[in-house]
């Protein structure tokens, strides 16, 4: 087959560049998903499924992990990420912290914790430093969050509406996190979250 017939399928309005467009749209949107996309301007290559290939338990402390100089350490860095699966994103942020805080059967790189576990670890983590008699800085050295932020991804129809591509570039979002609060030595957990398509849920 020829590549280039093909792509002119895909950009011609046609019946078959249409249904290869839809087809592409529902593997997208089978479950929604965030992937951080660069650190401190490093881009971080996208592995995380690999055909053939197990996700072990805990398999993300060394396959997408990174060192940082010391130089970087007192000051901020920035952390760009993406948000697919979905058309709206209504809230999305960065949670970062020690990794020896953080429960590994929960945060174990394989399984999407639950709102409810993700409350529940909250309520006993601020629990137990409230008790220990931590200060604020403190306890968001131990676990914090980025200012929430929201926007649409590449599938939104005002994306597709002012794109030139067959496929429009992904949504990005970009925050600066400070990492003066930590030593040399810590190692530190970053995750991207993302509340999607809420207006599905309320109607």
């Amino acid at each position: 087959p020829n590549p280039e017939t093909h792509w002119y399928y895909l950009q011609e309005e046609s019946h078959l560049g249409n249904n290869l467009r839809m087809s592409l749209l529902a593997i997208e949107l089978v479950e929604p998903w965030t992937s951080i996309r660069s650190i401190a301007g490093v881009e971080l290559r996208d592995e995380d499924v690999v055909p053939l290939n197990p996700r072990l338990p805990g398999s993300c402390f060394e396959t997408r992990a990174m060192e940082l100089p010391e130089s970087l350490l007192m000051k901020s860095i920035n952390i760009t990420w993406t948000v697919g699966g979905s058309f709206t994103v209504d809230e999305t942020a960065i949670m970062y912290g020690k990794w020896n805080v953080l429960d590994r059967q929960l945060f174990d790189c394989v399984t999407q914790p639950t709102k409810q576990e993700l409350d529940e670890f909250f309520t006993i983590l601020r629990n137990i430093e409230q008790m220990e008699g931590e200060d604020e800085d403190e306890m968001e050295a131990e676990v914090g969050f980025t200012p929430v932020v929201a926007g649409v991804t590449r599938w939104h129809s005002s994306q597709i509406r002012n794109s030139d591509d067959m496929i429009p570039t992904e949504t990005t979002f970009t925050v600066s996190l400070d990492l003066g609060r930590y030593k040399v030595g810590d190692v530190i957990a970053i995750y991207a979250l993302a509340r999607v398509d809420q207006e599905w849920v309320h109607g």
